[in-house]
């Protein structure tokens, strides 16, 4: 072993007076004792452009780029009767208790010097395919040994678990490499990244949708629904109706198409005239809901408008009366009355073609042909 001519207690009395308040010098004053003191390995950490990334406590390193093992170790006191006692510092892949520099099976080893209470960071160079170490799961230790002359004795250790990794590698088996989902952020130990049923080399290469964002489009609509449904997941509003998606999906419209029953008018006019999106003509009366709302000034959720018994169409298309006024000439009989009668609801007081005027017996008895519920509608 190293050893400094100058006494371990002679040191300790030195650093007390340059740096009252350093650890050696709590030691010396009598405020610390040795079991208070950092010894052997302190940490363990990976770093360097071989390390990939550390996950759930294990670190990922790329197979053929070195990565640095750095690690901390503090200083035992009764190592030395010195004030300086060397250490080797091995990673290993076995748990040896013993270290000869002489039979060599180290995965890396370096030797550091350490003053009393001292600690330091000892840096390791791991190169997996330099020292045989497959890609996949390892148990590595970091070890500290006594440089003594007595003998190269384990004095600590710690476990480090590293996973080997090819960059071109694909541990999820998702479609994307392991260096491109390090890139992207997504996990490749997982081929779903963000939960929503898609494998993240789906998203990638074939949706465009975000790996790491179930709702791509923050429309409240997961990705994997929007692709089954037929919607724009990177869109919230896919048929710019200015319905989104979500809305539409969970309604009576179409969430890709502007208009969905193609009558007209759009599904989000429809949606505030509370007609039915996916049909045509909503009161069915023969006349379309776009006709009524633009055209005739019907309303498109009532079949017979102005309840006079017929219906808009009818008006319309056969007697040329007003869908919208119950009296079309004004003569105080409803028109629907009048077609019962055989007048004409466009022309006032004609009864000329009236059955009861032809054979004098008065006025019409319309009951006897027509559902008493159709008379009560017409005449109330």
């Amino acid at each position: 072993m190293t050893r400094c001519s100058v006494p371990r207690i002679l040191a300790v009395v030195a650093a007390v007076a340059l740096a009252a308040a350093s650890p050696a010098a709590a030691f010396a004053a009598g405020t610390t004792d040795a079991a208070t003191v950092d010894s052997g390995v302190l940490s363990v950490d990976v770093t360097g452009p071989g390390a990939a990334t550390e996950r759930g406590g294990v670190y990922y390193v790329w197979a053929d780029e070195p990565a640095t093992v750095a690690v901390t170790v503090g200083d035992y006191l009764d190592d030395s009767d010195t004030y300086y006692a060397d250490y080797h510092v091995r990673l290993t892949d076995t748990r040896d208790a013993s270290f000869s520099p002489k039979v060599e099976s180290s995965l890396a080893v370096t030797t550091v010097t350490l003053g009393e209470l001292a600690t330091t960071d000892a840096d390791l160079t791991l190169e997996p395919r330099e020292v045989d170490l497959d890609p996949g799961r390892h148990t590595l230790y970091a070890t500290m040994y006594s440089a003594q002359a007595s003998g190269n004795s384990r004095r600590d250790d710690s476990a480090v678990e590293v996973h080997v990794i090819n960059k071109g590698g694909d541990l999820d088996a998702d479609g994307l490499s392991n260096a491109n989902e390090l890139t992207l952020g997504t996990d490749f130990r997982d081929d779903d990244t963000d939960g929503d049923g898609i494998e993240d080399g789906y998203e990638v290469h074939q949706f465009g949708s975000d790996p790491l964002d179930a709702d791509t489009d923050g429309d409240g609509v997961p990705d994997d629904v929007e692709i089954r449904e037929g919607t724009d997941y990177g869109r919230a509003d896919t048929d710019a109706d200015t319905l989104d998606d979500r809305s539409e999906l969970a309604g009576n419209t179409s969430a890709i198409d502007a208009d969905a029953d193609l009558d007209g008018l759009p599904d989000r006019l429809e949606v505030e005239l509370g007609t039915d999106p996916r049909d045509r003509d909503t009161d069915g009366d023969g006349l379309t809901d776009l006709t009524e709302y633009r055209d005739t000034g019907t309303d498109p959720l009532d079949a017979d408008t102005d309840g006079d018994g017929l219906d808009d169409a009818l008006e319309l298309r056969r007697y040329g009366s007003n869908p919208t006024a119950a009296d079309s000439d004004g003569d105080g009989i409803p028109d629907g009355e009048e077609v019962l009668r055989g007048t004409d609801p466009t022309v006032p007081n004609d009864d000329a073609g009236s059955a009861a005027a032809v054979d004098g017996t008065g006025a019409f008895d319309w009951t006897a042909h027509y559902p008493l519920a159709r008379l009560q509608h017409v005449l109330t």
